[in-house]
């Protein structure tokens, strides 16, 4: 959609509100009358509007130019096996709207996506926001996302493989739609409006229902050559179980099994118990429990800290923001067990800051970066 010429100004004035033709062209070191013919391109897309004027010493006042932040909205949903989250943002990715719901029984992926489209155009329509205004929707699916095809491989809470649910969704919104995994797309926000804002470098671990982790690798995150990267659940701490003991459930990995929503959540089947009990028990069993599991955690992150040297570990989800101090009380002394001093003397592990609706956003923000480059 943008140029990427247009892209670099648009950028600069996002980020410098006010800010000249002749300043432009200063910090790029191009010409004002290339500046002015892209500015003018910016202005007929609606993007850019003159903001008044800067009186200088000597010369003509400088015309003040500003970022247009509801040319445009974005769509951001969250696709969980248990809930539904829409968002509606502006271009600054101020949330104008949202809604949360929990997802009812469906017979099948197309009824669900029928339900979860008609959610969308709900939140739209009752703030007046039309088709014509609509940049694109962006979708946070808990599932394995191909990084070039962007097809769905494998969404197991859904009984799906190699699905196009882009496509799906497309022509059920009539709009641009991406589909990107969940974890990334929680992460996304942390780096644009979070605690991984400025990072280069960061591991983030994805605490929920099940366990994943999205990797950030100078300002980028990698997906891997198959969109694969970044399965922490399927992570192997134990090298002597037996392969039918580590392949035990198909959809979850030895380690999400051990310590995740979805492992805690069999767990209280058999003992009888809840999440939140596991979690504030200080003595016996439960505690017992959840100390091996988070070990296992921690044994997986030495591993990870090696390989890769980021500046942060960001643990996120709504069971890793919630139980955070819980989290770190075991891992940080075990990583230290580990490791030699030179691989923790740097450690930084933080808590994500930002919870309501932060895969919806990142979705959202995606689309801005992927049609606009911003």
């Amino acid at each position: 959609m943008l140029t990427g010429l247009e892209s670099s100004i648009l950028k600069i004035i996002v980020e410098n509100e006010g800010i000249s033709r002749q300043q432009i062209a200063q910090k790029l070191g191009i010409t004002k009358p290339v500046v002015s013919n892209v500015v003018a391109q910016l202005m007929d897309k609606g993007l850019v509007v003159e903001s008044g004027k800067t009186k200088i010493q000597n010369g003509r006042p400088r015309v003040r130019l500003s970022f247009v932040k509801n040319a445009w909205y974005c769509v951001g949903l969250e696709l969980d096996e248990n809930f539904f989250e829409v968002v509606v943002s502006d271009l600054l990715g101020n949330v104008v709207d949202s809604m949360e719901e929990r997802i009812p029984s469906y017979r099948n992926f197309d009824q669900l996506v029928d339900w979860c489209c008609k959610k969308a155009n709900e939140v739209l329509s009752r703030n007046f926001i039309f088709k014509d205004k609509l940049l694109g929707v962006g979708i946070g699916i808990a599932g394995m996302v191909d990084p070039k095809t962007g097809m769905v491989r494998t969404a197991p809470a859904f009984g799906i493989k190699n699905v196009d649910v882009a496509s799906m969704f497309a022509q059920r919104l009539n709009a641009n739609v991406i589909v990107m995994n969940r974890v990334r797309a929680a992460a996304f926000t942390e780096c644009r409006i979070g605690i991984a804002k400025g990072l280069e470098k960061a591991v983030f671990v994805f605490f929920d229902s099940g366990l994943g982790s999205a990797l950030l690798i100078d300002g980028k995150f990698y997906e891997g050559f198959f969109g694969k990267a970044g399965e922490f659940g399927w992570l192997i701490t134990d090298p002597f179980k037996k392969s039918e003991e580590i392949f035990h459930e198909p959809n979850f990995g030895y380690l999400a099994r051990k310590i995740s929503g979805h492992g805690f959540k069999e767990l209280s089947k058999k003992l009888g118990t809840n999440i939140e009990e596991i979690f504030s028990q200080d003595r016996g069993m439960l505690k017992e429990i959840l100390d091996k599991g988070l070990k296992h955690l921690a044994i997986a992150l030495a591993n990870v800290l090696l390989i890769f040297d980021p500046q942060a570990v960001i643990i996120k989800g709504r069971l890793g923001q919630k139980y955070f101090d819980r989290i770190t009380k075991v891992i940080v002394p075990t990583l230290k067990d580990f490791l030699p001093e030179q691989f923790y003397e740097n450690l930084d592990i933080r808590c994500g800051i930002v919870e309501k609706f932060d895969v919806a956003l990142g979705a959202a923000f995606m689309v801005r970066q992927k049609v606009m480059n911003i």
